[in-house]
This record gives structure tokens, C-alpha cells and sequence, in this order.
């Protein structure tokens, strides 16, 4: 190991608070990696690995030139200074991903593995194994090889197999007791706007403690405290409990995302121990009549799902930074629906909490190749149990999903399906389960022969819906189709979960996909029945499947409305216009020095009320940031409003809807084309 490690790492070790109740330290520099074989067929486990280059993780090897293509062993490894102090702290070493396996060693011996499982959060305890006061050796085994123990199962996935420590990592340093998960579960009442919390607390061991409770608006203009207050937890098992009313709160909606700071301390005798946060946001997401419903109004929902590993440059490791660009590249088109095909962390999540996206999260079980067996099914809940756990608190996350384009008619397939959405109830009663099907068909209950799709055990209906392309029907006949769903189960509400054209399958480019999205939207809108859309996808994405022209990191599916690298096409503007909760209808002349700008409130896709949007005139350029602000009143569904503005361009203009989240939400000119 280079001189210059060692001489780093002490630094950053002993420049830590002595006593503070819990310590986080980013471990994402200065890690040393090389590829190899596996752990049985390695010596340097426990001594510092020959031939190996410095890396900062997030990393994978697959989007470097030299290993696009190596599916197998790589090896990690990071030296840290473990101050003397720490002999009476829990240490645990927490990595944000891995995959898709992982065996961790501290000082030559194995402390720790995650196998079959590369993108739930996972903690290794490092207690018993440390040297303190001295120097310590972490090393990490990672995998990415296909296999048929793990999920996605072998091959039968749709995204890139980018193997590595592909998010961040981090010590945690606590005192004892310590909080090793919080979960946090809102309520809001309608009647009166008040929130509850349940908080729970999850130990190990349980022991006899309290809990302060700080909660303070989060991202709102203020800052109120809502509550303060020590109180003794309620325990069942290592389970600390506390429920508390907080009076009337801000609801969570898309156009507001107001959010509260949890703040946790555990005090242990006159002794803070610990400390944990996170946060909440109140809203009541609920299926009624056929409807989903948000804080009681009827709502439809349209979206874009963001397929993550899209950049060749990052792939699967992607940093912070590109994350949150690309959630806002998502907000860009409207998005306030969007899945998730397999586990997303905590920062996609935190931006989806703040700028008002509902997520349906769903495992990685994908692909007709999928076996139905003990093997998949253990993984498969295991991986939910993790899922849940980790992701729970999150109040953008309103479904959990089991599994994608399985062979749902299949009796053994089905039953596992079934089992899974029933462990997610038991798991989180307060959300939806669901299970997204390609082969929903025109048959009807009743008829001979009938097999109902495992979709149908879900509380959502979810399909997808590829007329024109990968479904072999006339697009004329895609309306009974879903006609013909719908008549086989009408009391699920219906959700298109996916849609869109995929190139370079078919040929076409982007103009073909405007078409495509123009004709989808249109006819999704004219069924009552459909609650929602996703459109698929948001950006081309890299993926492992053969077929495509581009070699290596580059392959690709041309499936979006931006490039991989987030460049926009036609398309982009074509899907936010269509998105918008407000349509703008004409621009006429009005009073003197004036003119009438003429909106709707959509009655298509989304559909929900329009609070707090704001209207813009300017010149052909479209820039309106430092035009005047019109503000909008209330706009509901079909409902029509005419607003006055100056006539400051002799009758004509670009009209641009702003939300109250600061993304457009449609753009209309009003120029003649030269």
C-alpha cells in the first residue's frame, strides 16, 4: 500500500468529535482495485493487493475501456486508522450498493457478505474484528458474473451488468445502544388536515432507554418546530415504539412536497447514545371506485420512468450530482409518476420526496427466463424484506412492486407472485402491491380455459402496452384490447406502466416516436378506465442485450425522450406539453393593450387540480424568467379560465405555464412560423 494512503487516512480518522452521539464518515476515496479471481483463489485478503490503481467509488469497472466486458471477481480495498476512543462505540461499515455480490473482509477475516442482492443498502458490523488505535484493512470481493442465485436471474434483465461498489460508502460510529433502522409512518386526516407519527425504532438489543423527538418543517419557507419533546418508548421485541399527533401539518402533493426533519436522540441514563433522522411527509394516497385518490381528490397520473446506468461515462456509479440531474430532467416533462424496476438509494428518492414524484419501487425480478423455485422466491423475499426496511419512510414511494414481465399465467409462476404481494402487505400495510404484466389478454373470466394473469392479485392493474412495436397487433385494435381487459377485471384500477418505441428495433428515429407517444396519449385519454401512464423511457439507456449497433458500454436502446447523456430530442417537449395538468387553448385579443389567454384544466393525462401556477408571455425566444409573472387562480379539471395579460408583442407570444416547483409545465407559441 502507497505511502501516501497510509499518511491520508489517519487524518481523517482522528479528526473526528470525541463524543459525539453518532459519527458518519464517507469512505469513497482512496480505494485500491484491481480485478481478480475469486476469494478461494486470492491471497490478499488480508494484506495489501499487488498491481492495483486507486479508484474513488461510486465505481464500476464496466464502463472502462479495458473491462467493459469482464463479468466475474473484482477486488476493493481501503486502509483506515481506528482511533483508541472507539473501544466502547458500535462500528459499522454501510454500503449504499454492490453488485450484485459481496464479501467483505476486515483484517484478513470475512466479517460480513451480500449475495444475489446488488442494489439494497447493506451494513456490516466491525466490532470484535478492529485494531484500535491502529491501522485497518477493509477488503471487499465483488461480483458481477450472471448466475442463477441472484436477482435479476442470470441474464433475463433489460439494464447494464455494471459490477462494483456503485454507490457510496461510509463508516457509522455510535455509542450503546444504538438504533440500527428508523421507520417512519405519516397519517393525515382529511377531516382536518392534522398529522400522526409512528415512529419505531429498531435496536439490538432492546434496553432501557428514551427518546427525544425533535420535528421541524423541512423544505418550506419556515421553519417551525412542530415538537418537542422526551418521552419512554413503548417496546415489543427490540421494536422502540412512539406515536405522536402533531396537529395540523402540510399535506404532501406533487405541486407542494412539503416535508418535516425527524430528528431522533437516545439518551441512555443522563447519556446521549445516538442519534438517527430522517423524512416524513403527510399525504393519503387511497383507491377508491376504481380511482386513486391523493388527500381525497381523484387524481390521475402521468409520468416517465428514468432507467438508471444510462450514462456511458458512469454507467451503473453514477455520483449524486447526476442523479439529481436527472430527477430533474424527469420534473422537465412533467413527471409526477414514475417505477422503478429495480431498487433505487436513498438520494433518488430524497429528490423524488422533494420535488413531488409518486414512485412505484419494485424488486428486480424480471424477465420470462425467471424461474419459479424455492431458490428465486427466497431471494426474491429477502430482497423485499431489505427493500422495505431500507426504503420505508420515504413519502414519494406509494407502491411496492414484486416483479416485471414474469410468466404470469403460469400456476407455479403465480403462486410465487402471490406469495410475494402478500409478504408486502404483512411487510407495509400502508402501501399498494402490485406486479406489472405483459400478458394480460382479451379473455374473459368465465369463459373455458381461463387463466387469470397474477397482475389480478395486485391492488393495481398494472400492463404494458406496446401496440405498433412489440406487440404483433394492429394499432386500430389496441383500444378493445384494453376494452376487453378492462371488462375482465373492472373493479382494479387500470395503470399503463409502461410505453413507448424502442429503436433501433424499430427503425423510425424520434419523429416516429412523437407519432407513437401522440396516438398512445390520445387513445389512453379517450378510456375512463386508465388511471395513469408511464412513458418509457426517459433517456436511451445502456443495456447488456445484444443486437444493438454500438459495442460494449455504448449498447444501447434508443427508448427516450433525451440521448444517455441528457441531451434532448423533438420528443422531450412533445411529452411534457402533452403532461401538463393545464392546457393552453388560444392566445385572443382583448381590452385595449391587452390579450386573453385561454386554459383548461386537462382532462386527460394527468388529471388532478392546478394550485399555485404561474403564466408567462415573451418574445419568440421563449425565455421568461424575467417576464412578468401572472399568477393563476385554481384550475380543475375541464374547467376554463381566461387570463388578461399586456399585449407586449403586437398579438402574439410564447405562452409558458410554470408550476409551483419552478419546472414548465407547458409552452404554446403564438408566433407565426416565418
Amino acid at each position: 500500500m502507497s505511502r501516501l494512503l497510509l499518511l491520508a487516512l489517519p487524518l481523517l480518522a482522528f479528526s473526528l468529535p470525541a463524543h459525539a452521539q453518532r459519527d458518519t464518515i464517507p469512505l469513497n476515496d482512496a480505494w485500491r482495485f484491481a480485478l481478480g479471481n475469486g476469494p478461494d483463489n486470492e491471497p490478499w485478503v488480508g494484506k495489501p493487493m499487488p498491481h492495483a490503481r486507486t479508484v474513488q467509488v461510486p465505481h464500476t469497472w464496466n464502463v472502462e475501456d479495458a473491462n467493459q466486458h469482464h463479468y466475474g471477481w473484482a477486488w476493493y480495498q481501503r486502509s483506515v486508522i481506528v482511533p483508541s476512543g472507539w473501544k466502547d462505540r458500535y462500528v459499522v461499515l454501510e454500503f449504499d450498493a454492490v453488485n450484485h455480490s459481496a464479501i467483505v473482509y476486515l483484517n484478513g477475516q470475512k466479517v460480513g457478505e451480500h449475495l444475489g442482492d446488488g442494489f439494497n443498502k447493506f451494513t456490516v458490523v466491525l466490532n470484535g474484528g478492529l485494531r484500535y488505535g491502529r491501522e485497518n484493512l477493509i477488503t471487499v470481493a465483488a461480483n458481477n458474473a450472471y448466475a442463477g442465485d441472484k436477482l435479476p436471474h442470470g441474464s433475463s434483465f433489460d439494464w447494464p451488468n455494471d459490477g462494483g461498489i456503485i454507490r457510496p460508502v461510509r463508516l457509522i460510529v455510535s455509542g450503546s445502544p444504538h438504533v440500527q433502522r428508523l421507520k417512519a409512518t405519516a397519517t393525515l386526516q382529511l377531516t382536518d388536515s392534522t398529522g400522526q407519527l409512528r415512529l419505531q425504532a429498531v435496536f439490538d438489543p432492546a434496553a432501557d432507554i428514551r427518546m427525544g423527538v425533535r420535528i421541524t418543517e423541512e423544505n418550506q419557507p419556515t421553519k417551525r418546530v412542530l415538537l418537542e419533546q422526551e418521552m419512554k418508548p413503548r417496546w415489543q421485541g427490540a421494536v422502540a415504539s412512539v406515536d405522536l399527533d402533531l396537529g395540523r401539518v402540510k399535506p404532501w402533493h406533487f405541486d407542494r412536497p412539503n416535508l418535516y426533519r425527524v430528528e431522533v436522540t437516545v439518551r441512555n441514563g443522563a447519556n446521549a447514545v445516538d442519534e438517527v433522522a430522517t423524512n416524513v411527509g403527510f399525504r393519503s394516497v387511497e383507491i377508491r371506485d376504481g380511482k386513486l385518490h391523493l388527500n381525497g381528490e381523484a387524481v390521475k397520473l402521468m409520468g416517465v420512468e428514468w432507467t438508471a446506468g444510462s450514462n456511458p461515462d458512469h454507467g451503473l456509479a453514477e455520483p449524486d450530482s447526476l442523479i439529481r440531474a436527472m430527477g430533474r430532467l424527469m420534473k422537465e416533462v412533467n413527471c409526477i409518476f414514475s417505477r422503478q424496476h429495480f431498487q433505487q438509494g436513498d438520494v433518488f428518492f430524497d429528490f423524488c420526496d422533494r420535488h413531488g414524484i409518486l414512485v412505484q419501487q419494485e424488486l428486480p425480478l424480471w424477465g420470462p427466463e425467471t424461474p419459479a423455485n424455492d431458490t428465486a422466491q427466497g431471494i426474491a423475499m429477502r430482497q423485499l424484506e431489505a427493500m422495505i426496511a431500507n426504503l420505508g419512510s420515504h413519502p414519494s414511494i406509494f407502491a411496492w412492486g414484486v416483479g416485471n414481465e414474469l410468466r404470469a399465467r403460469d400456476p407455479r409462476m403465480s403462486r410465487m407472485i402471490k406469495a410475494l404481494l402478500d409478504r408486502t402487505h404483512e411487510l407495509d400495510p400502508t402501501r399498494y402491491a402490485t406486479y406489472v404484466s405483459n400478458s394480460l389478454t382479451e379473455s374473459y373470466a368465465g369463459e373455458p380455459g381461463f387463466v387469470p394473469d397474477a397482475a389480478a392479485h395486485g391492488d393495481l392493474l398494472m400492463m404494458n402496452e406496446y401496440g405498433g412495436s412489440w406487440w404483433e397487433l394492429p394499432t386500430g385494435a389496441v383500444g378493445l384490447h384494453l376494452d376487453s381487459i378492462h371488462a375482465t377485471y373492472p373493479t382494479l384500477p387500470f395503470f399503463i406502466s409502461e410505453f413507448g418505441l424502442c429503436g433501433p428495433n424499430f427503425a423510425g428515429g424520434d419523429e416516429r416516436r412523437i407519432h407513437d407517444l401522440i396516438y398512445h396519449m390520445a387513445l389512453y385519454e379517450s378510456k375512463p378506465y386508465i388511471q395513469g401512464a408511464i412513458y418509457f423511457d426517459l433517456t436511451d439507456y445502456r443495456t447488456h442485450y445484444p443486437g444493438t449497433p454500438e459495442p460494449g458500454r455504448f449498447r444501447r436502446r434508443e427508448h427516450g425522450v433525451y440521448d444517455m447523456y441528457g441531451k434532448p430530442k423533438p420528443s422531450m417537449e412533445v411529452l411534457r406539453d402533452l403532461s401538463s395538468p393545464v392546457e393552453v387553448h388560444s392566445l385572443r385579443g382583448g381590452a385595449a393593450g391587452q390579450l386573453n389567454v385561454l386554459l383548461f384544466g386537462n382532462i386527460g393525462l394527468p388529471q388532478h387540480n392546478a394550485s399555485g401556477y404561474m403564466l408567462y408571455l415573451s418574445d419568440s425566444s421563449g425565455e421568461w424568467h424575467n417576464n412578468r409573472a401572472y399568477p393563476l387562480p385554481d384550475i380543475h379539471p375541464g374547467q376554463r379560465v381566461v387570463v388578461e395579460v399586456d399585449d407586449k408583442y403586437q398579438g402574439r407570444g410564447v405562452v409558458t405555464i410554470v408550476r409551483p416547483t419552478g419546472t414548465v409545465a407547458i409552452r404554446k407559441s403564438f408566433f407565426t412560423a416565418p
